[in-house]
C-alpha cells in the first residue's frame, strides 16, 4: 500500500458544482485526447477555471500529440523537467506516458541523474542540458544551442523551448494546488522513483 498525497489546496471540481461552461469543457475532451478526462486530477482542478483550462488543454495536447520533437527527446525534456521541478504528480504521470510511448523504462533511472548518465546518446546529453538551462536559467546557453541546432530546426527547437517552458509552469500549478496521483501512479514512481 503506497502513502497518499497531501491533501490538495485546490481539491478537484465535485461534479455537482459543474456548470454549463464546465460541462462544455469535459465535454470538449472527454473521448478526445484526455480519454476520461472527468477521472483526471489535472483537468478536475482546472475545471474551477473551465475557461483557462481549456485553452491550456489545448496549446498542451500540440506539444504532447503534434510536435515536431521526437517523441523520446519530447519525454526526456518534458522528465528532466518534472525531476528538476520536484513535481512528483508530473514525473509519475510521464512514466506512463512515456510507456505508452514505447519508451524503455531503462531510462527513468538515468533521467534522475542527467547528462552525465552513460545511458545517453551526445545528443540526448546536450537536451538534458538545454533542458537544465531553461529550468535553472531561463535560457540555453551557447553552447547547448549549438548543439541542439545541429540536428533540430527552428520549429522543434521552439517545440522545445515551449514545452520546457510549459512544464515548469504546470509544475509550479502542480505542486502548488496539491494534484494528487492515484495508486496506479504511486506504484509506478515507488517502482522507478519519484522526485522529494
Amino acid at each position: 500500500m503506497h502513502q497518499p498525497d497531501p491533501a490538495p489546496r485546490i481539491p478537484p471540481l465535485e461534479p455537482e458544482r459543474f456548470t454549463e461552461e464546465t460541462d462544455q469543457f469535459f465535454n470538449r475532451w472527454t473521448g478526445g485526447f484526455f480519454k476520461n478526462a472527468d477521472r483526471n486530477p489535472v483537468l478536475m482542478t482546472f475545471a474551477h477555471h473551465p475557461q483557462l483550462g481549456d485553452l491550456f488543454s489545448q496549446f498542451n495536447v500540440h506539444l504532447l500529440s503534434t510536435s515536431t520533437l521526437p517523441v523520446k527527446e519530447r519525454q526526456i525534456a518534458i522528465m528532466r523537467t518534472a525531476w528538476l521541478c520536484k513535481a512528483r504528480y508530473m514525473w509519475s504521470s510521464h512514466l506512463n506516458t512515456s510507456m505508452l510511448c514505447g519508451l524503455s523504462p531503462e531510462m527513468f533511472r538515468p533521467l534522475q541523474v542527467g547528462a552525465d548518465d552513460p545511458y545517453f546518446t551526445e545528443f540526448e546529453c546536450s537536451v538534458i542540458r538545454a533542458t537544465e538551462d531553461l529550468v535553472e536559467r531561463h535560457e540555453v546557453s551557447p553552447e547547448n544551442w549549438a548543439a541542439l541546432r545541429e540536428e533540430w530546426d527552428e520549429r522543434q527547437m521552439l517545440d522545445f523551448l515551449f514545452t520546457v517552458g510549459a512544464y515548469v509552469a504546470l509544475a509550479g500549478v502542480m505542486r502548488s494546488t496539491g494534484v494528487q496521483r492515484d495508486d496506479n501512479l504511486r506504484a509506478l514512481a515507488a517502482e522507478y522513483g519519484a522526485p522529494d
